[in-house]
């Protein structure tokens, strides 16, 4: 007597070949799928991450040309600030003020303590009218630590944080970070000016468009110059293109591996169908011979994907960057997302289940003695056709892999 587990598992060992391809491409379609779709992720993360390092949370930036000769007043400032739309206004004034240890003028921000203004200049500690803040490069050349006094156009401050250099972000490399108080009086005495401030970090409400207060920012004073923080066009075309082509590329793999994985489950059955004739002969229903095959199937299907995963997991960690070596190709590490990841192959696997199943429910249906006569009657034509064109498609792929790496372009 044998459980149906057991006759499951039985039958397993007498195709082990027929299980093992059939792993082996869930495998390998598993780790295509999550890698083309993580690395769209990771695409989208990376751009999303270089915005927010170069803008911070600010949505809108708003100020006059240097070349327009017009000012940021106090009653235009507060005529956004009370906006509707507007959920968060941070005032910058810019300077070029003397640091006394170098004789030279150094670019210098005076901002506030706010969020907007925090992200935008990397700095964390609260800025008061004595303290200062600095670039890592500056503060090297300074030989100043945290907590030292600098002494900026014959006043003392005292260093309170360094931040990572920003020339990335178009920001001067040197760059001192003052209270926006402090820099606003040095810009009022030297140009003898009441500008509240050089320009406005503007954060948006949330469901409001940026664009749209844009405009309405603009009708306050048509000679505003504002610039809003968003992606460029061209990469965020291309980058939907991306999107677009990896899921309809996603979607090919995943209908090749379920014919691939039908073609070898009918082989399978093809090879069990006797077995499963004499079990309905001898009272079998169709609901156990059912069982068998969707216990079989589940289990190719379970350790198909979890070895796509692995195999994702290890070829982001370590085998991009030697492909990449190998391939002339730079390459950026990124990190794997194991959530979306998980999510991934969870529906994958309900896909090729599916797929799966349509064979097995056919098997089931058939009564005994139709079994046998159709097992006999299966028509392998056109055999040698086959072998030659997959031949001819193994020689193009060949020569395309090989060409690849001779001719440069």
């Amino acid at each position: 007597m044998k459980i149906l587990q057991g006759l499951a598992f039985r039958l397993f060992k007498s195709n082990k070949f027929i299980m093992f391809s059939s792993i082996v491409s869930i495998a390998i379609s598993t780790m295509l799928v999550l890698s083309m779709v993580l690395f769209s992720f990771n695409a989208q993360d990376t751009l999303r991450n270089q915005l927010k390092q170069t803008y911070g949370e600010m949505d809108l930036s708003v100020g006059f040309d240097m070349d327009q000769g017009k000012i940021l007043t106090s009653t235009l400032v507060e005529e956004i600030h009370q906006d509707k739309r507007v959920d968060k206004v941070s005032k910058v004034s810019i300077a070029h003020l003397n640091l006394n240890k170098l004789n030279t003028s150094v670019y210098t921000v005076g901002v506030e303590n706010d969020y907007l203004a925090k992200s935008r200049y990397h700095f964390s500690k609260p800025l008061n009218r004595d303290s200062v803040a600095m670039n890592k490069g500056l503060a090297k050349d300074l030989h100043a630590k945290v907590g030292d006094k600098v002494l900026i156009e014959n006043k003392t401050y005292t260093l309170v944080e360094t931040v990572n250099d920003l020339s990335a972000t178009g920001v001067a490399p040197d760059m001192l970070i003052l209270n926006q108080k402090n820099v606003k009086r040095y810009t009022q005495a030297k140009e003898k000016s009441n500008a509240e401030a050089t320009y406005l970090l503007i954060k948006a409400h949330k469901n409001e468009s940026a664009l749209k207060v844009a405009h309405r920012i603009k009708s306050y004073n048509k000679d505003l110059r504002i610039d809003i923080a968003e992606q460029d066009a061209s990469v965020q075309n291309n980058l939907q293109s991306l999107h677009t082509f990896i899921i309809v590329l996603s979607v090919l793999v995943l209908i090749n591996t379920s014919l691939i994985l039908i073609s070898n489950f009918e082989l399978l059955l093809y090879k069990m169908r006797n077995q499963f004739a004499i079990m309905r002969s001898i009272g079998a229903s169709a609901k156990q011979i059912s069982r068998i095959i969707t216990l079989q199937s589940t289990i190719i299907n379970i350790l198909g994907t979890s070895v796509g995963f692995l195999l994702t997991f290890c070829s982001q960690r370590y085998l991009y960057s030697w492909g990449g070596e190998v391939s002339k190709i730079s390459f950026s590490p990124s990190d794997f997302n194991v959530g979306t990841a998980i999510i991934l192959a969870v529906i994958m696997f309900v896909i090729v289940q599916f797929f799966l199943l349509i064979p097995a429910y056919r098997s089931t249906k058939v009564l005994p003695l139709k079994t046998m006569q159709k097992n006999e009657k299966i028509n392998f034509g056109f055999s040698k056709a086959r072998v030659v064109i997959f031949k001819i498609l193994i020689g193009i792929s060949l020569f395309l892999v090989i060409g690849s790496q001779v001719v440069p372009t």
